[in-house]
């Protein structure tokens, strides 16, 4: 599995890029408690797990189990680490404002300073949290065990790999290329080519590109389950794995930036 330095460092540019994308308002106190959730949190299940291995196995085992699992981690831990999280950022805030004063800084740089570290209430710490289990599960999901991970596994069984390969469908083929076109043109006639859409506000554009992108999925999505878990089809979009990975980089890649851009005051 990833060893503590890619799991940070990956939580830490990941937090970093949205700071920057954001100017700022995600700040540097997101960015630490995404990073502490994106290592810590999770595999705290499997430092249980070694701790009492020899002496308590079925803590040990169960700790890895309940813990080191992105649901579990959720309900069980991340509730915890959230209001320890927001102590924290309190207390810190708190010591980096009295050291300001104490410093005879001036007015501009207190408020500077105000800005840069900011105290997260409880909420905003567990979707931090949420949001660095997934980033944390997104690498172990995929460079653990082998490629052995029973998600992994998952995500490749929604794929046809045997040779021959299977012909496709007729309807396969319209449904995909007419989402494909959907998609790249819908998005391009809301930003470039529509001569009311285009010259909206960013704000306004944004939210139709929303309504588009959950339109198309959700269609997408759909066609998908009713064809390979209902119908029982192989080779729905020939060897292509489009469920499995539908469904991870909807949990693992857009729902933390969300989670993220949720996080930020106001």
């Amino acid at each position: 599995m990833p060893s503590p330095f890619i799991h940070i460092g990956y939580a830490l540019g990941f937090g970093t890029l949205i700071m920057l994308s954001t100017k700022g308002s995600f700040t540097a106190m997101h960015c630490l408690i995404l990073a502490l959730n994106g290592f810590v949190g999770p595999d705290i299940g499997a430092f249980i797990g070694w701790c009492f291995e020899i002496t308590f196995p079925i803590l040990a085992d169960k700790a890895m189990s309940w813990i080191h699992h992105s649901i579990g981690y959720i309900l069980i831990m991340a509730p915890l680490i959230s209001f320890l999280s927001s102590r924290l950022s309190r207390k810190i805030v708190n010591w980096k404002y009295t050291k300001s004063l104490s410093t005879e800084l001036s007015n501009v740089n207190i408020e500077q300073t105000s800005k840069n570290i900011v105290s997260l209430n409880m909420k905003e710490c567990y979707l931090l949290a949420i949001a660095g289990c997934l980033l944390h599960f997104q690498l172990d999901h995929i460079f653990e065990e082998d490629g052995q991970d029973k998600f992994y596994r998952w995500i490749l069984s929604t794929g046809y790999f045997k040779k021959p390969m299977l012909p496709l469908s007729s309807l396969s083929v319209i449904f995909v290329g007419l989402s494909t076109f959907a998609l790249f043109f819908g998005f391009a006639w809301i930003h470039v080519f529509s001569s009311s859409l285009s010259k909206q506000s960013l704000k306004t554009r944004l939210k139709n590109t929303l309504a588009l992108f959950v339109l198309v999925f959700s269609l997408y999505f759909i066609f998908l389950i009713i064809s390979i878990i209902i119908l029982k089809k192989k080779a729905v979009v020939g060897e292509e794995a489009d469920l499995g990975v539908l469904v991870f980089i909807i949990d693992f890649h857009f729902l933390p930036f969300i989670l993220c851009l949720l996080s930020i005051h106001n």
